[in-house]
């Protein structure tokens, strides 16, 4: 794994966390607060630096070495906080990777086109609830975006077998990703025949969910 020199701004539960996790995948991490107490959340064991300032400040940046960073992430409680120092970040400093956390979601596509992406949690919290009620029976593993694009792990059921993976495709909303068959995981073709034992993990956008599981209810 390349290490990769990371900017935190803020060490709330998430900054802290994020840092935590970073620092035990031996990143070279900085943590940017304005309360030099919120270093507390940061595990013992965590060496990184512990920067405090303000994140609009230059001098604060400059003490986390804003120069020679490979990326940048604002996570602080507060949207124009977060939104400004990653666009400080990114056309002052010219940080290469620029990630926000923002509260409004509507303020999240002015943002991705300026060149920051952004995390919101509101968004992912609405996306997670809906799976809970009304997904249940599809695994979701992993989510892109905010919910946006999601990686389902299925069991193909026995009306697959023989059938092709281009049988199930549909451009755009839902593609067989990898497959896993006799423990070996394989990218497939459109051509690949579905075999009994098979796991799927298919990337299935989010408006195709209730039709993957229609589809799948329907083929069991």
């Amino acid at each position: 794994m390349i290490t990769l020199r990371i900017i935190i701004v803020g060490c709330g539960r998430l900054g802290s966390e994020l840092a935590n996790s970073l620092w035990l995948d031996r990143h070279d991490i900085a943590v940017i607060d304005r309360d030099p107490e919120a270093f507390k959340r940061l595990a013992k064991t965590f060496t990184g630096s512990r920067v405090t300032g303000h994140a609009m400040d230059q001098q604060t940046l400059k003490t986390a070495r804003i120069e020679n960073v490979d990326a940048f992430v604002a996570v602080t409680g507060d949207d124009n906080l977060n939104i400004i120092s990653a666009r400080i970040a990114r056309e002052v400093y010219f940080v290469p990777r620029v990630v926000s956390r923002i509260f409004d979601p509507v303020r999240a596509n002015i943002y991705e086109r300026l060149g920051v992406s952004t995390v919101s949690t509101t968004v992912w919290a609405v996306s997670k609830i809906e799976d809970l009620l009304f997904h249940r029976a599809l695994d979701v593993q992993l989510s892109f975006g905010n919910g946006e694009v999601e990686l389902i792990r299925i069991a193909v059921p026995a009306g697959l077998f023989g059938r092709t993976v281009e049988s199930i495709t549909i451009p755009g909303e839902l593609q067989v990703a990898v497959i896993t068959r006799h423990g070996r995981p394989f990218i497939p073709t459109l051509g690949t025949v579905f075999e009994e034992g098979d796991v799927a993990r298919v990337a299935v956008a989010r408006g195709a969910m209730s039709r993957l599981e229609e589809f799948i209810s329907a083929v069991a």
